[in-house]
């Protein structure tokens, strides 16, 4: 017989001694374990006088050779025809998804209840439909949480005894009487309400309030601790890890004012409520988006002229910050221009650990 048959081979087909014949260490002993090694499972050809080669039949008797592709967990030896290494293994799980810019948006409507705001007021009304309909469309894929607040832009009588301060979440008001109870039992409404009903309900806050309007002090009160602890006013409305989108919808003369003092302000508070804003949401600029319908521009419903104050309020924020005039005749195609800069801001923000 010529060429070399190993001697282990000769004592017989057995799988037993087939396996202990053939298998070896791994090259590479650095934790390495030879008892899950896969080894080749063919044996070296045998050579007859007609230069022919054999192989030996697989240990499981069922006729299929080593060469065959469909067969798993054989390795190819020195064969280059043969392709890699193929194991049998179970299925892996998908991968989880990481979960990409915001899931969570925080609306919160700073609604001015002065004497002159009634018809702007019916203005919202009429396009808050529309606006947070596209908004539920345009982040279907992404958005899954949604809290929807209002406060007034001075103290507010009419609301839930307990919460009448200037900054504290709206539940009751003068004409659309009480609007709780709210799905999941705070003092907002959620995605789990019907929120083109509960919406109108709290943002028909009438207009027999101060004509003094505070609605950047009113934005900045209802951060404070004191009306965000649990069993507070606005307890569990502002969300770390959500975006959030503040509406602020007055005719508010040329000045509003600061948290800390009884008398009207000028433009260099501007900065100071800026930075409480952001403060707000952990210092992150990206994380809010501010529409301004206030007066600018377009003053056929106003007396007083532009308000410098807050068209500056609304311009530190940049591409976050979207004006328009308290006159406009259809607040519809102003927040339809928003849903845009709403969904850049969710792509974007990159909620805290």
């Amino acid at each position: 017989m010529s060429g070399f048959v190993p001697s282990c081979w000769s004592l017989g087909a057995s799988l037993l001694l087939l396996v202990a014949c053939t298998a070896q260490p791994p090259a590479d002993d650095e934790g390495a374990d030879a008892s899950t090694s896969t080894t080749a499972s063919t044996v070296p050809p045998t050579t007859g006088p007609g230069d022919t080669t054999t192989t030996a039949p697989p240990p499981d008797g069922t006729g299929t050779t080593a060469a065959d592709p469909t067969t798993s967990g054989t390795t190819t030896g020195d064969d280059p025809t043969m392709g890699p290494p193929i194991f049998d293994v179970n299925e892996l799980p998908d991968a989880p998804m990481f979960d990409m810019g915001c899931r969570k948006v925080d609306f919160l409507f700073v609604i001015d209840n002065s004497g002159s705001m009634s018809a702007q007021q019916a203005q919202l009304l009429a396009s808050f439909n529309g606006f947070i309909t596209a908004i539920q469309a345009s982040l279907d894929d992404t958005v899954d949480s949604y809290h929807v607040g209002v406060i007034t832009s001075d103290n507010y009588s009419y609301n839930q005894p307990g919460c009448t301060t200037i900054g504290d979440l709206v539940t009751q008001t003068q004409n659309g009487g009480n609007c709780a109870p709210f799905a999941e039992g705070h003092r907002f409404a959620t995605e789990q309400d019907d929120l083109l009903a509960k919406f109108p309900c709290m943002a028909n806050v009438g207009a027999s309030g101060s004509p003094i309007e505070q609605p950047v002090t009113a934005t900045i009160a209802s951060f404070d601790p004191s009306k965000t602890g649990v069993g507070d006013c606005n307890y569990g409305f502002l969300r770390d890890d959500a975006i959030l989108v503040l509406v602020i919808v007055t005719d508010d003369p040329p000045y509003d004012f600061d948290v800390d003092d009884a008398h009207p302000t000028n433009a260099g508070n501007v900065a100071s409520w800026h930075d409480q804003v952001i403060a707000a949401k952990n210092d992150d600029p990206e994380a809010l988006v501010v529409i301004g319908f206030i007066p600018w521009m377009n003053l056929t419903c106003v007396f007083g002229g532009d308000s410098p104050n807050l068209i500056d309020f609304v311009d530190s924020f940049g591409e976050q910050g979207v004006m328009a005039s308290i006159c406009e005749p259809d607040f519809g195609p102003v927040f339809a221009d928003t849903v845009e800069t709403i969904v850049t801001t969710c792509e974007n923000f990159d909620p805290p650990a």
